[in-house]
């Protein structure tokens, strides 16, 4: 800019030189007429006022020469966004360019996570290059905020010097260029269509006429929920109910516990054998009765083996087994039989002998051994 000054001056001296030449010469004319047929004085000034032309134009072209140079080193900067009021959620578009020359280094703001108050969303840096050797630079942010509220963007400090030549020795000075503040309003959906409410409709009365249907359609409607509830309690107690019943146990399962209950009670040991008899024959009769549905606790032993000849709910072996059996143990209950220790095992094998061939064999068993 120092350099521009000083053309400037010039061109205004060599002007008013120029002027001071033609005011001689015309006071030469005026007061020298006899001179003014010199034609060697003539010449001699045209030519000097033509080189005076001359320069003084030469000295415009440089000056306008240097303003062109200028200018294509001007660094100019703009900033907006794509929208000036925006609903929470939307995305605001703010950019940021910077057109320079390439021989200028330009140094940009750095990227926050806020802007203004408004989230940094996204970044982005794109550079165009011209032919006239210039350079536009846009920075764009993508921002956006869920709160309503007014916003001004700030204006950016974008600075920038000349790129300094290799030979150059001289610091160049940091010049700083500002982007425009930008006010962006923020406002809830609702806000955003005001426009649009409308007032509070009135109250919509019933026809009389189907008031009485919604009252009997209302109590139906009771009614039959409450049917519906006491019927899934019903339902469900009885299921619990069944849950906790338990499954009862099968004639042989009563028989096996039973003889390993009087295998515990340790009779013989004791002395007990009437007793130990007593017991051992009501297990198996017990056991009958419940297997293949015969009187066999309320009869004696030989009204017992009457009917149990013509059953054909037991095999021949079996029926033998029991008739073997049961009278045996009547020998020691009724007629002071004392069996030694052998006969007693003997009998109590006999009894488990009769329930392990006989007994019912279950559909659990039937699986498992399936599997097996």
């Amino acid at each position: 800019m120092a350099s521009i000054s000083a053309d400037q001056s010039g061109v205004d001296y060599l002007r008013r030189m120029a002027y001071q030449l033609f005011k001689n010469f015309w006071n030469f004319f005026g007061f020298n007429i006899i001179h003014l047929f010199n034609m060697n004085n003539i010449i001699r000034y045209a030519i000097i006022i033509f080189i005076l032309f001359v320069g003084a134009a030469d000295l415009c072209l440089a000056q306008d020469s240097l303003k062109e140079d200028n200018s294509k080193k001007t660094v100019s900067v703009s900033a907006g966004v794509d929208k000036a009021r925006a609903t929470i959620g939307d995305k605001i578009n703010y950019k940021i360019t910077v057109d320079f020359p390439e021989d200028i280094e330009v140094f940009f703001p750095e990227t926050k996570d806020k802007v203004g108050g408004l989230t940094v969303k996204d970044f982005a840096v794109s550079d165009i290059e011209r032919a006239d050797g210039r350079i536009t630079r846009e920075l764009s942010y993508v921002l956006e905020t869920y709160k309503a509220s007014s916003y001004i963007i700030p204006a950016f400090d974008i600075r920038y010097k000349e790129k300094l030549k290799p030979e150059a020795e001289v610091e160049v000075e940091v010049e700083v260029a500002k982007t425009p503040e930008i006010f962006v309003e923020v406002v809830t959906v609702l806000d955003a269509d005001a426009s649009d409410v409308r007032g509070i409709k009135p109250p919509v009365s019933l026809d009389k006429r189907y008031f009485k249907l919604y009252i009997i359609i209302a109590i139906v409607i009771g009614v039959l929920i409450l049917v519906a509830v006491v019927l899934h309690y019903i339902y469900h107690r009885k299921q619990r109910e069944t849950e906790s019943v338990p499954e009862p146990l099968s004639a042989h399962q009563i028989a096996y516990n039973d003889l390993e209950s009087l295998r515990a009670m340790d009779l013989v040991s004791k002395g007990q054998i009437k007793e130990y008899y007593y017991r051992l024959s009501n297990i198996v009769r017990h056991y009958i009765e419940n297997r293949f549905k015969l009187m066999a606790p309320d009869r004696t032993t030989e009204e017992f083996l009457v009917e149990m000849t013509v059953t054909g709910k037991l095999t021949g072996v079996h029926k033998e087994l029991v008739g073997n059996f049961l009278e045996h143990c009547d020998m020691v209950k009724f007629a002071a039989y004392g069996p030694d220790s052998r006969e007693i095992e003997n009998s109590f094998n006999s009894a488990k002998k009769l329930v392990d061939e006989t007994r019912e064999i279950l559909r659990e068993e039937v699986d498992n051994t399936g599997v097996n």
